[in-house]
């Protein structure tokens, strides 16, 4: 099928068995007062309703694409499928079960077409439940409506680091003081994304790439609240075992010690970067942090 209209912003939605959520976040995406902008839909080979779900909303609404996998890669190649079938001049990824405020992109778009020095713009997250409403704050996380504890923050130390002018400033932010790393949800530029790795066959690659692009440029986060990520029992983010987030992240993966690989990558994201010397320098001295916290090392933090 042809598409003649090459659209400003490209949004990867890659989706597995999201049928409980998949509207939602295509509601919230559809709803966007910026409006130059195009779908792209990748089934994981799903086996419940999702494409009924997702070519319903594409029957309404052009801007929307489908394409349905043979098998299913794991999700980091379907997220990497969706930025190989991006035409924006902008991309991010959308998860099937988060959503967005209206005005999501008119902000983050006009801050990147402003200000050449940052690479990725997102927003605070707001964390919400199953049904959509606020998770209940605790000391040190959110209580879900199952009594579930999500050992979630909101990282405001680190969003000075992320922005600053320093690329190993930037770097210490992603590598060393970030807890959570849903900016890799936020909008970019499609030239500097094509730049990166992408995403790696390994859990935890959303921070390899996060590094990638925080040595790029500055990372800027919104003041207000204009994402939301909802937690639930199915997400990923509470599989119990290396061996089941491996094959999340890859099905031809069964094992992978995650955390080696994720230094591994950031190693060879400052490799690969345009720095000068001395800033790669200044880059590997930031990743010796971690070998003198043994324990985060060990948990892939």
């Amino acid at each position: 099928m042809a598409y003649p209209h090459r659209p400003t912003v490209s949004i990867g939605l890659p989706v597995y068995n999201g049928e409980n959520f998949l509207a939602d976040a295509l509601e919230s995406l559809v709803s966007q007062t910026y409006s130059d902008f195009e779908i792209i839909v990748s089934d994981n080979a799903s086996t419940d309703a999702t494409e009924e779900i997702a070519r319903r909303y594409m029957a309404d609404d052009e801007r929307i694409r489908y394409y349905r996998n043979d098998h299913n890669l794991g999700a980091n190649p379907n997220y990497n499928r969706t930025f190989a079938l991006a035409r924006g001049e902008y991309f991010r990824w959308h998860a099937h079960d988060d959503r967005c405020d209206a005005k999501y992109l008119e902000l983050c778009v006009d801050l990147l077409e402003r200000d050449p020095s940052v690479s990725l713009v997102h927003s605070r997250t707001a964390y919400i439940d199953r049904n959509g409403d606020p998770l209940i704050p605790l000391r040190n996380g959110f209580l879900d409506p199952d009594g579930f504890i999500e050992r979630l923050v909101q990282d405001d130390d680190a969003v000075p680091m992320l922005a600053s002018p320093y690329p190993h400033v930037r770097l210490d932010a992603v590598a060393n003081r970030l807890t959570v790393f849903f900016d890799i949800f936020g909008l970019a530029r499609t030239a500097d994304v094509r730049q990166t790795m992408l995403l790696p066959n390994y859990y935890g690659a959303d921070k390899v790439f996060l590094a990638e692009m925080a040595l790029k440029g500055r990372l800027v986060r919104l003041d207000d609240e204009l994402f939301a990520r909802r937690c639930h029992a199915k997400a990923s983010t509470r599989a119990a075992s290396f061996k089941s987030l491996a094959g999340w992240s890859d099905a031809s993966r069964k094992f992978d010690y995650f955390p080696l690989l994720i230094l591994g990558g950031y190693l060879d994201a400052i490799g690969s970067s345009d720095l000068a010397p001395t800033e790669k320098r200044r880059c590997q001295r930031v990743l010796l942090k971690k070998l003198r916290s043994p324990y985060k090392l060990l948990r892939g933090r």
